[in-house]
């Protein structure tokens, strides 16, 4: 019914035959409420009359299900199930809701019948072994009877250590049968993901300790294997450079046992155990307030020792290894004898002290017996110095008039003394560019009063900068100073990196010769002669190999005599004995 014939019967609601209204509501045309102005008499008639008269349109509904019964189908279904819906409230006259009730039920228990007997045909094709198969039966067939079987066989074609599998598995079964283990798999996948993603041996280890039924045992095992392996390599070929508080860290942790280092050669029995029962801020002396404490004072009639070199050449360790020589006597009564004494301790324990401060110099006085006589001694003041302050001011210096006196150090006033001297040049074979920091004075701050400081950074190649040492020997400004000396000679440290005792003299020459010899062995023997240095050794410095012993983590060593013995022969070979005052001599004093 068209709007306008909707108007129409409104208009015409109370003149029209009655039984024609009645049709027109009960076919649902128009209804009641839409005729405001229906009198109380016929409105009251239609109500009364409503059901017993036949719907034309529920007679149609009916007629078209009739050729649909002999197939009791899913159509046939639905059709009763919308004819129920649209009639069950009204029951017009002459209905079938209660024969569609029936007839609903029989149809719904045949058509489940064949659907449960078609699904149990297509199960029998199912492979319980296939994934796929078994989710496709059920999305086929979602109320399945099979559905705890198809979890189950599901489960475990699913790759328990996937998330992806997880993931899936929870999209299919939400309430499953292994729903919640599935949850606890990916949270525990993603802690073992997070942890692996680290690369750090503690956190991974700690993951073995809290999670020890992990499914990932085997990968995590494998995993901490082969990280230890490659903390093992590090300890072996770069001991220096590995922290001795990360070794310590990694017994601590239980991530290596004392057995299994001992066992795998990475440190000897004796070094571990002063590691680990060892406390270098109470055991030992502070090195800092011994710096403080010590004097740079050359005794007069002495020979001073200088080691020139860049910062980390181990100048300090020669000064460890010759304080612990037997051939070699300090007096630790002397202005330097706080650190010569901290110098020894170290020593004894095996322990590298840190690198010294810019400014810092020091002298060690001590003696070495004369080879030709019992009753003759070789003095010698051992100077050291920042190697920080003598490389920046080489470096730093654009003047090329450069003189001991432009490099502003404590060490210039000892090169100005009157005792003779002995050069050393110390050349590290690890390492070519040195980086260093370090703080400088920049006045007072005008607010506070309060000292300022800025970092001053300087990137020195050690070549360069011991080529611009000879040439600072060169220099006619030093002559007053090179009149004095009496050997210059070079020491190559952390000679234990050049393989063993046999290889390092051939490796320490083959080194010196292809970075060093073109650019500095001539004018040194060329100044050697003209200053008549090493007239010993036909003017010729030598080349000496050093090492403080055997070196593992940490700057950790076991301290061998033979390379320090070595230097201290050098020394001696390189300076004029004294001989000592005998009773005798003092009785002749006293009687003069």
């Amino acid at each position: 019914m068209t709007e306008l014939q909707k108007k129409l019967v409104q208009s015409k609601c109370n003149s029209m035959n009655i039984d024609k209204l009645l049709q027109l509501v009960q076919t649902k045309e128009i209804t009641l409420d839409e005729l405001p102005g229906l009198t109380a008499e016929r409105r009251a008639y239609i109500e009364e009359n409503m059901n017993k008269i036949p719907n034309p349109e529920e007679q149609k509904d009916w007629a078209e299900i009739q050729p649909l019964l002999d197939n009791k189908d899913e159509a046939l279904l639905d059709k009763l199930k919308n004819y129920i819906l649209k009639w069950e409230s009204t029951r017009p006259t002459d209905n079938h809701v209660d024969e569609a009730l029936r007839l609903y039920h029989e149809v719904e228990e045949a058509v489940n019948q064949a659907i449960a007997e078609k699904e149990e045909a297509d199960w029998q094709a199912v492979d319980p072994f296939s994934k796929v198969s078994l989710l496709d039966h059920l999305k086929a067939y979602p109320n399945t009877t099979h559905k705890d079987e198809i979890d189950e066989n599901v489960w475990t074609c699913y790759n328990k250590e996937n998330v992806s599998d997880l993931n899936d598995y929870l999209y299919y079964f939400p309430n499953g049968k292994y729903a919640i283990e599935a949850k606890q798999m990916l949270n525990t996948i993603v802690e073992w993901d997070n942890a692996k993603n680290t690369g750090d041996i503690f956190t991974i280890n700690n993951y073995l300790k809290n999670n020890p039924n992990t499914p990932f045992r085997q990968q995590v095992e494998l995993l901490i294997m082969r990280l230890k392996q490659e903390e093992k390599d590090k300890m072996k070929n770069e001991p220096n450079k590995y922290e001795v508080e990360r070794l310590k860290e990694l017994l601590t942790q239980e991530v290596f046992t004392k057995k299994e280092l001992i066992f795998d050669r990475v440190l000897p029995e004796n070094v571990l155990d002063v590691l680990l029962d060892t406390d270098v801020k109470n055991d030992l002396p502070d090195i800092n307030q011994a710096i403080k404490d010590s004097k740079p004072e050359c005794k007069e009639g002495y020979t001073d020792v200088f080691f020139f070199g860049v910062p980390s050449t181990g100048k300090t360790c020669v000064l460890m290894g010759l304080s612990r020589s037997d051939s070699l006597r300090i007096n630790l009564a002397a202005g330097g004898g706080d650190y010569a004494s901290a110098l020894q301790q170290y020593t004894d324990v095996g322990i590298t002290v840190p690198r010294t401060p810019g400014s810092f110099v020091t002298t060690l006085e001590a003696t070495i017996s004369s080879k030709a006589s019992e009753n003759a001694l070789h003095k010698i003041n051992l100077v050291e110095m920042s190697g920080e302050e003598f490389a920046f001011s080489i470096a730093n210096n654009p003047n090329h008039e450069f003189s001991f006196e432009d490099m502003g150090t404590g060490a210039t006033e000892l090169l100005r003394n009157n005792n003779r001297k002995v050069f050393f040049l110390i050349i590290d074979p690890t390492a070519n560019v040195v980086r260093i920091n370090r703080e400088i004075s920049d006045g007072f701050d005008e607010m506070t009063g309060k000292p300022q400081t800025r970092l001053e950074r300087c990137v020195v190649n050690q070549p360069t900068i011991i080529q611009k040492m000879v040439n600072l020997l060169e220099n006619e400004k030093n002559a007053d100073i090179m009149r004095k000396v009496d050997s210059i000679h070079i020491i190559m440290t952390k000679s234990d990196t050049l393989g063993d005792a046999v290889e390092r003299e051939e490796k320490a020459q083959q080194i010196f010769n292809s970075k060093y010899k073109s650019n500095i062995l001539e004018p040194l023997i060329d100044l050697c002669k003209e200053y008549n240095i090493n007239s010993n050794f036909e003017y010729k410095p030598r080349l000496y190999t050093f090492s403080l012993g055997t070196f593992y983590v940490g700057g950790l060593y076991e301290y061998e005599q033979t390379d320090s013995n070595k230097l201290v022969i050098a020394i001696r070979n390189s300076t004029q004995s004294e001989r000592k005052e005998t009773f005798w001599d003092k009785v002749k004093k006293i009687v003069n």
